[in-house]
C-alpha cells in the first residue's frame, strides 16, 4: 500500500516538474520570438557586418554545399528573413537554394521575395541569382567570377503527390524508366525522377526553425541522405545561427551501410 502511494506521489511530482519546465520553455520561446520581431522590424538591407562575418567564416567551411533547403513558414518567417538567407547562401557559395513552403503562401509572395533579394543585393554583393521557374525575374551578376545560385520554391504537392503520380504513370508506361530487370533499382528510379525534378538535385542540408523537428512532407525521395539541422528553436533567423548550422554540417560524417 505504501509503495503504491509512493509511486503515485513520485509520478505526480515528475509530471508537475515536467509541466513547469515546458511552461518555462514556452515562455522563453515567446520572449525570443518577440525580441526577434523587434529586431527584424528595424532591419534593413544586408549590412556590411553580416557580409564580412560570413566572408570571415567561409574559408573554414570545407564541405562544398551544392544544395541547401530551408523550411520556410511565412507565419514565422518574414520575406526579409528569407531574402537574407538567399544573400548569405550566395556569399557562402551554395549552388541551389530551395525554400520548402510549409504554410502554402510563399509562392504567392515570390515577386516580393525577388524584390527584397534585389534590394539587399544592391549593397555591391557580387553574384548571380536565378529563379528556376521564373526566368523573367532573374537577376544579374556584379562580377564574372562570382557565384551563381538557383532559387527554387517547392511545396507539398511537389513531394509525395508528385512521386505517386509518377509511379502511376510508370505503371502504365514502363518506357519512362530504363531498367535491366523486372524490378527497379534505386539508381534506375533516381534517374527517372531526374526528369520529374530537373531543377531539384538531392540536398545535402535542410534547415528548420522552431522546437519541432518535422519535414512536413519535404521531398521524401530526395532527402533520404540529407542532414536535417535546427537553425533556431524560436523561428529566428540570423547570421550567427546560419553560420553555426553550416559548421555543424561540416562536422557531420555520412556513413552508408554495407
Amino acid at each position: 500500500m505504501l509503495s503504491r502511494l509512493l509511486r503515485e506521489f513520485l509520478f505526480f511530482l515528475i509530471h508537475w516538474i515536467v509541466n513547469k519546465l515546458v511552461a518555462i520553455e514556452n515562455a522563453y520561446y515567446q520572449f525570443c520570438v518577440i525580441k526577434s520581431n523587434i529586431l527584424s522590424f528595424h532591419k534593413g538591407a544586408t549590412t556590411k557586418e553580416e557580409v564580412l562575418k560570413i566572408l570571415q567564416h567561409r574559408p573554414h567551411l570545407q564541405k562544398r554545399l551544392k544544395h541547401l533547403v530551408m523550411l520556410a513558414d511565412t507565419n514565422h518567417h518574414s520575406i526579409d528573413d528569407l531574402a537574407s538567407v538567399v544573400i548569405w547562401s550566395l556569399i557562402v557559395g551554395v549552388t541551389y537554394l530551395s525554400f520548402y513552403d510549409i504554410s502554402g503562401d510563399l509562392k504567392k509572395y515570390e515577386k516580393k521575395l525577388f524584390i527584397a533579394v534585389e534590394k539587399k543585393k544592391k549593397e555591391g554583393i557580387p553574384g548571380c541569382i536565378k529563379w528556376s521557374d521564373k526566368p523573367d525575374l532573374n537577376g544579374y551578376t556584379n562580377g564574372s567570377q562570382a557565384n551563381t545560385i538557383i532559387i527554387n520554391i517547392v511545396e507539398y504537392s511537389d513531394g509525395r503527390p508528385k512521386i505517386a503520380q509518377f509511379v502511376r504513370n510508370l505503371a502504365k508506361d514502363r518506357s519512362l524508366c530504363k531498367r535491366n530487370s523486372r524490378e527497379f533499382t534505386a539508381q534506375e528510379l533516381d534517374n527517372a525522377l531526374f526528369n520529374v525534378y530537373p531543377t531539384i538535385p538531392e540536398p545535402e542540408l535542410a534547415l528548420y526553425t522552431g522546437p519541432l523537428c518535422s519535414t512536413h512532407g519535404l521531398l521524401p525521395w530526395q532527402i533520404r541522405l540529407t542532414e536535417i539541422l535546427q537553425l533556431s528553436p524560436n523561428h529566428s533567423i540570423n547570421t550567427d545561427s546560419y553560420i553555426g548550422a553550416l559548421y555543424k554540417y561540416n562536422k557531420c560524417e555520412q556513413r552508408f551501410g554495407t
